[in-house]
């Protein structure tokens, strides 16, 4: 997990509004949240694409063993 030295801003009943960042903590949230995003993204569209190729598959009446499927991976 990452440390954060984060500080708040409240409203005058106490109620946390804001959160401020040290710039360096902020540019190391943005580095991940990138990295994150591009795995993300990346894993999303290749199961997608394997779902559909699945479909058509099934709906030409292909199977695929799971032994098969195992092995590919």
């Amino acid at each position: 997990m990452v440390e954060l030295n984060e500080r708040y801003i409240v409203d005058k009943d106490g109620k946390k509004s804001a959160v401020i960042l040290d710039i360096e903590d902020f540019k190391g949230v943005m580095e991940l949240l990138k990295k994150y995003e591009e795995i993300e993204t990346h894993d999303t569209e290749d199961v997608t694409e394997d779902i559909i190729e699945a479909f058509k598959d099934l709906k030409k009446g292909k199977i695929h063993l799971a032994r098969e499927i195992l092995n590919e991976l």
